[in-house]
Order: C-alpha cells, then structure tokens, then sequence
C-alpha cells in the first residue's frame, strides 16, 4: 500500500529524506521536520509505516480489519501533514518481521539522504533513557545520517508540534 500525494515521479525529485512514522506525536514531529527540510533542499519525503508481523504468520497475509483501519488513518494523517507543506510525498506500509530492519532496507532502496525517526521516552519513574531495538538497529546499520526526535515525559504535546491552525 502506497501512494504518491503530489503526482510525482520518485524518478523526478531531490534528496530523499525517510520519516520512520507510527503515528505517535514525536514521528509527526519528524514528519513536519522533514517537511520543513525537503522544502529547502528540493527533496521529497517518504513516509514509512512498518506492520510488524510475527514469524509464523506469512508477510502478505491481510491485516485484522481494526488494524487496517488503524494503519489507514495513520497513513490518512500523514498525508495530511505533508501536503501542508506541498512537497513531494510517497507515504506506504512496509510489512516486515523487523522494523528496524525495514527502515534500513527501504532508506537504502531509495537512497535516503536521512532518516527522521523518534525516540520514545519509557515513562517509568526512575529509569533512565532506553533505546529501543529497533533505534539501535538503525543506528547500527544506517547508510546516511539519522536524524532522532526526543519528547521528554510531561512535555505538553503542543509544544512539539506546529500550530494546525497557522501556516507550516
């Protein structure tokens, strides 16, 4: 599942710059920042969303009906960032055994010039910050820089992302 929110060819554009997104406030952080970037530089944004399977279900067996619903206003919310910054857009859904994994193959199928990702603070009292398995992954094995987005616990969501309601 993937589609091209601007008509563009992905043979036609700049510098690609990846944006690993679940949809959770610090990817769309990310998103935007790409956005911003992508805008300076020429490039285009490819909006990644990985399902995540387990290993005894087959890559193409069909999602639950609630997933898919999930995954669809995801990918429907990214769209709708993006094209606030009228860029060139490819948004999709990878289906993988790995996200991390996934993140690296696609950044190096399209050549990403970067990779926007976010780091989830663990919000357990008294531990300290956790990278996940699959950031660790990318920042093992990434074929160009990554950029990581950080929301500490407690900080007001509006405060990292843009106003909806003015320009981007």
């Amino acid at each position: 599942m993937a589609h091209n929110t601007t008509g563009h060819d992905e043979q036609d554009h700049g510098p690609v710059l990846l944006v690993a997104y679940d949809g959770s406030p610090m990817s769309e952080a990310q998103l935007h920042l790409a956005c911003r970037a992508a805008n300076d530089i020429g490039g285009l944004v490819r909006v990644l969303h990985v399902a995540e399977l387990p290993r005894h279900l087959p890559l193409d067996v069909p999602l639950p009906a609630s997933e898919q619903e999930r995954v669809d206003a995801l990918l429907d919310r990214a769209e709708q960032i993006a094209a606030r910054y009228n860029v060139p857009c490819h948004i999709g859904v990878d289906r993988a055994r790995s996200v991390g994994e996934a993140i690296i193959a696609n950044a190096e199928e399209c050549k990403a010039r970067a990779i926007f990702i976010g780091l989830r603070d663990r919000h357990r009292p008294g531990t300290s910050l956790l990278l996940s398995g699959t950031l660790r992954h990318v920042l093992q094995h990434a074929p160009c820089p990554v950029q990581i987005g950080y929301l500490p616990a407690g900080l007001p969501e509006h405060l990292a992302l843009p106003d909806e309601s003015g320009p981007p």
